[in-house]
């Protein structure tokens, strides 16, 4: 291969991401030191803007001096969520002037541009673009390319329409998970059916960023446990450089570019608990009471409804396929999730009309359990203790072909 003189293990690991281009021209003190003491953080995903690249190299040696593997994304803040095709071959050809020298501090990931493309992008414009782009890398870099889903990172079902279409397939798509997040042509926020377009093209994934900004309707917590489960690195946003307050460490570089010394802020435990893989409301509320758990609550977001306290007592809520809160849909509840076999697992199925069949299916797709229930049961409770830890799949399934089906996980 052309242009790279390093060999890498291109199995990307888990990590955060670092947006440093934005402050004191790019002349920041990163905080290395502290990120060490966080062995779930593998690597980095360094988003640098365009007269940044001398800059960069030192944020790329520092990284693989301290162990981290690192992903280099071509950034342009002024043209995020673009249509414009000549911003992404703007970005291939920054590439191919600045691969060499970046690449000479240490191997390098490379995600051709940031959040290019936006929620109305035409399938095959989409895929041409990149397969444009993409040609004017391959000369010099044989690796797979990260490939942002168009949306902000939001718009799965164009990226999946669009997977065919790649002359490359040599690639891997990269979502990026909100609250904030949303399906424009479906009206509603981000789902874990969004994730299933994606996984059915075969093509590998990853997600770029990933945090909770408490604003929106997405069950961004859940969204990433999924991916975890399906074996997507995670890179949470963001270690410093934020523009506003999601940052893990505390100087913000808005405020100190050189500080020599950081604190963690509440966002480092949200984004090192979703690396370390532990799934949603693992701890519980000082003033958790066993009674609540199953009953009725309000988390007061205007998007979801039919809230319920889970093991936790945390008030969790049902989403609904709609961005008005007075809209439901065909959904199975269950609770606790995730749990142990000593515990019972909850099945609601208030939100199911009609009779039906009752399954359990382990990620295999293996039958492990069935039962007939009746239109006038709303709620189960089931003995798990001969199960082993893993990943489940409830299914419910009536004649007129109705099928709803949600994972738990049982440690």
């Amino acid at each position: 291969m052309t242009g790279n003189t390093f060999s890498q293990d291109i199995g990307i690991k888990n990590g955060v991401n670092i947006q440093a281009s934005y402050y004191n021209n790019g002349r920041v003190n990163i905080g290395w030191e502290l990120m060490q003491t966080y062995p779930e953080i593998e690597a980095v995903r360094i988003e640098i803007e365009p007269g940044l690249g001398v800059q960069a190299r030192r944020w790329i040696r520092e990284a693989h001096e301290n162990g981290y593997q690192v992903i280099a994304t071509y950034h342009n803040y002024k043209v995020l969520g673009t249509n414009d095709r000549e911003e992404l071959i703007k970005a291939a050809n920054w590439w191919k002037k600045n691969y060499a020298a970046l690449s000479s501090s240490g191997p390098i990931v490379i995600n051709l541009m940031n959040e290019w493309g936006d929620h109305d992008i035409d399938v095959l414009d989409y895929a041409e673009a990149y397969n444009e782009a993409i040609d004017i890398i391959r000369p010099f870099y044989a690796e797979p390319i990260i490939v942002d889903v168009p949306g902000f990172g939001q718009a799965t079902k164009i990226a999946a329409d669009a997977y065919e279409h790649f002359g490359d397939q040599n690639i891997i798509y990269s979502i990026h998970v909100y609250t904030s997040a949303f399906n424009i042509e479906q009206k509603r926020w981000l789902s874990h059916s969004d994730l299933a377009y994606l996984d059915a093209t075969g093509a590998d994934c990853m997600v770029g960023e990933f945090c909770d900004n408490a604003t929106g309707g997405a069950d961004w917590c859940s969204i990433i446990d999924e991916c975890y489960i399906n074996g997507w690195p995670l890179f949470g946003w963001a270690w410093n450089g934020d523009g506003a307050d999601m940052n893990m460490v505390e100087p913000f570089w808005r405020n100190e570019p050189l500080a020599q010394t950081f604190t963690p802020t509440e966002f480092m435990d949200v984004i090192v608990d979703k690396l370390a893989g532990r799934p949603c409301y693992t701890q519980p509320d000082e003033a958790c009471n066993d009674s609540l758990i199953g009953e009725s609550c309000d988390d007061n977001n205007d998007y979801t409804i039919n809230d319920r306290y889970n093991a936790y007592c945390h008030c969790i809520g049902i989403y609904t396929s709609e961005l008005q809160n007075n809209t439901t849909g065909s959904d199975l509840i269950l609770y606790p999730n995730p749990l142990t076999p000593a515990e019972s697992l909850t099945v609601e199925l208030f939100k199911i009309t009609g009779s039906g069949q009752l399954s359990i299916y382990n990620s295999m797709g293996a039958l492990l359990w069935s039962r007939d229930v009746h239109h006038s049961e709303q709620r189960l409770s089931l003995d798990l203790s001969r199960f082993q830890s893993g990943v489940y799949w409830v299914s419910f399934h009536n004649e007129e072909h109705k099928l709803v089906t949600k994972s738990f996980i049982l440690h």
